[in-house]
């Protein structure tokens, strides 16, 4: 099977003043990006170029093309401006783009076609989130302004060209909401469709590149009627694009299937025999499971019927035999354990219809459980105590036999410290935690539960700390008293080698921290408003991303955090805003807004999907990263006023279980699918200050306010 690639391209700043800068082609090409590299989607092996010259980006296209087998599938997608000459000929604008010398300065439809001209390849995919005329309404953005027959010029064997509009319309990215990052209603369809699944249009769990357009074409011509996508093809076959991961069972077959009458049993052969012919991998294996259960039905017309398909498709009849041209990577692997379980064919045989049950799976074991123990909350992320209490009674196990004498500040200071933040090694075998009280780094080797050499800094105390994914590389933001500076250090690890001690030449508070995949670049945001990052070689930083506006004593970024594939920087701030940054050009994306107070505190989601929030407004808000839009408020049930969301942190191990914390001593863990909590704890009777996941999502530490005392809770999976 050949290879899966695409190249994106976007681009929206413009050294040319006469192109105006666009607000959506960053994040279309992010949203479309990070759907066709998910194995379980599409399977794309992914590159994107944002904001580059020319020169740059025809060498991409060429490099891109060249080499390519016969089976390997090809997708080239550009969104920004397109533009012509006097001439007519079409041009894409680039970073280094002069309208006045675009033949110079600009990519040429003709260099594109020569490059996929001599590639070898017969399945070669172009996208045009652009286009070139027509009269737009207010408030809308057009991405070009002249007429030009965009198809005409991308014609060719083996080719798909799909374009955001016609060559008599614009193509409109939507109105801006506060917030929000815009984005185009082409790609935010092309997106939608792929991550939902919702483009499968013939329900056979595969997307095919005619269906997603289809899909496409209807919601764009729904919403902006005078915007008509267009479509060009040669080529031979079906090109399936993505897989729909979000298939199920038809609902008409499903309700034949449970219906207590065996000629609606008999009637769903037909349409499980035609999936089996038609679907993928995983439709074909839900449709003979369905087909066995019906031979064991107990009518014995049905029976008889489906145990004659049965034996028809293990013996490959022509008749039943699947497709054999898929072309999207393996399936992906079982559901794990803890994972919702869907109810298996043969399970709904035994379950009253008049009751609702939840299906349980433990290996190859299957529990049913009737709605009379529906109370009982199953499902992962539930909090129990230390092993061999009771998970109802909420108590949880000292990470230390002597927390204070550890945690606390030092032996010659009399005031109370507290825990700040805490983080696990990636291979989970230790913690350290800090405090602002405490000068020192501590540090504890989970298997003995004792604890390791500390780190020793210059600071009165530590607000922020923080591991680099290989866990060689640890960081700590370090305060100092008043009108002091702050100073963030770092060391290698496991010898605790410093590294370097940057300064940042401020005269207020405090950092916090964090650090790049490999370790050689910190991200600080300052309580004197800056967002920075440094090099940990050297302790130089960078120039300085950005400054809040304001009064000193009332501007901070409180809070930073890197993607998980270290692309992006988040950081939270006084200015209640989320600032999106682009760590490899340093350069802004887009920023959210929706706190009515500071962002205290941010995370994102093990898949790098999701990212979430926290406030002393008392909310958790989820962000979609993929859709660029707000997705729901999380409003903590702690009863009181002016509770605060001190820290949030997502399940490694699901993207959908997240824990919270609150300066009430309230550990809550978040169910994102049903935007509910499952499960409240109290730490203590002050408050709590971070919160962090092991690896392994097992463990979940909290830091306490006042006495300075780390908590392990033991995390029950299902």
């Amino acid at each position: 099977m050949g290879r899966r690639l695409a190249l994106l391209i976007a681009t929206y700043e413009y050294e040319d003043g006469a192109l105006q800068r666009l607000t959506a082609p960053a994040h279309d090409a992010e949203a479309f990006g990070a759907v066709l590299q998910d194995p379980n989607i599409a399977g794309f092996e992914v590159t994107t170029l944002l904001n580059e010259p020319h020169h740059v980006v025809g060498e991409a296209i060429a490099d891109f093309y060249r080499g390519r087998h016969g089976d390997d599938l090809t997708l080239l997608y550009f969104t920004g401006h397109g533009l012509k000459d006097d001439d007519g000929q079409l041009y894409l604008a680039m970073a280094d783009t002069s309208h006045n010398a675009l033949a110079d300065t600009a990519l040429s439809a003709e260099q594109i076609n020569r490059a996929m001209e001599r590639c070898a390849s017969w399945r070669k995919v172009l996208i045009l989130d652009c286009c070139y005329s027509g009269a737009f309404p207010d408030g809308w953005t057009p991405k070009a302004d002249t007429t030009v027959q965009t198809l005409e010029r991308f014609q060719g064997r083996g080719r798909t060209v799909l374009t955001a509009s016609d060559a008599t319309q614009y193509s409109f990215e939507g109105n801006r909401v506060h917030g929000q990052a815009a984005q185009s209603v082409f790609t935010r369809y092309l997106v939608q469709g792929l991550r939902e699944g919702s483009a499968d249009l013939d329900g056979d769990g595969d997307i095919t590149l005619d269906e997603l357009y289809n899909y496409v074409h209807d919601r764009v011509v729904e919403e902006m009627p005078q915007q008509r996508p267009k479509k060009q093809e040669n080529v031979e076959g079906r090109i399936v694009i993505a897989r729909n991961i979000n298939w199920t069972l038809p609902a008409h077959l499903r309700r034949a299937l449970d219906s207590p009458s065996s000629n609606d049993r008999l009637g769903a052969l037909d349409g499980l025999t035609h999936l089996h012919r038609v679907g993928n991998a995983l439709v074909r294996a839900t449709a003979f499971e369905e087909l066995q259960c019906l031979a064991a039905d107990d009518s014995e017309l049905v029976s008889t019927a489906a145990a004659e398909r049965v034996r028809a498709l293990q013996s490959g009849s022509p008749d039943t035999a699947p497709e054999q041209h898929r072309t999207l990577p393996a399936p992906p692997p079982a559901r794990r354990l803890g994972a919702p379980a869907s109810i298996p064919p043969w399970a709904s045989r035994f379950i009253p219809r008049t009751r609702r049950a939840r299906i349980i799976t433990v290996g190859a074991t299957v529990l049913v459980v009737a709605a009379a123990v529906a109370v009982l909350q199953i499902g992962p992320g539930l909090l129990h105590g230390a092993p061999g209490r009771s998970a109802s009674s909420g108590s949880a196990s000292t990470l230390l036999e002597q927390p204070a004498a550890v945690l606390t500040l030092s032996p010659d200071k009399t005031v109370e410290g507290s825990v700040d933040d805490l983080a696990f090694s990636p291979d989970g075998t230790s913690l350290a935690a800090v405090g602002y009280g405490d000068p020192a780094v501590r540090r504890w080797d989970l298997k003995t539960r004792r604890p390791l050499t500390p780190l020793t800094t210059t600071s009165d105390g530590v607000s922020s700390v923080a591991f680099s994914r290989d866990g060689t590389t640890l960081a700590v933001g370090a305060t100092r008293g008043f009108g002091s500076a702050p100073t963030a250090q770092v060391w290698r690890l496991p010898a605790g080698k410093s590294l370097a001690t940057t300064k940042p030449g401020t005269k207020q508070g405090r950092f916090s921290v964090a650090l790049s995949l490999d370790g050689k670049l910190l991200a600080t945001g300052g309580s004197d408003g800056t967002l920075r990052l440094w090099n940990t070689a050297t302790g130089k930083a960078l120039p300085t991303l950005t400054t809040l506006q304001g009064n000193w004593w009332s501007r901070c970024f409180c809070d930073v955090a890197f993607s998980p594939d270290g692309k992006t920087l988040a950081a939270g701030g006084s200015d209640k805003a989320i600032q999106m940054w682009d760590v490899a050009k340093r350069k802004f994306r887009y920023s959210w807004e929706g706190h009515t107070e500071k962002v205290s505190t941010v995370a994102f989601s093990p898949d790098g999907h999701k990212l979430a929030s926290g406030s002393p407004d008392g909310t958790v808000r989820l962000w979609d990263l993929v859709a660029g839009k707000a997705m729901f408020t999380l409003h903590d049930p702690t009863e009181g006023t002016s509770v605060s969301v001190t820290g949030v942190a997502f399940n490694p191990k699901d993207n959908n279980v997240l824990a919270s914390v609150n300066d009430h001593g309230k550990v809550l863990l978040w169910n994102l699918t049903t935007h509910k909590a499952i499960s409240t704890r109290t730490a203590n009777h002050t408050g709590l200050h971070s919160v962090a996941w092991s690896p392994d999502g097992r463990s979940l530490a909290t830091g306490d306010e006042k006495d300075a005392k780390v908590r392990l809770w033991d995390i029950a999976h299902s």
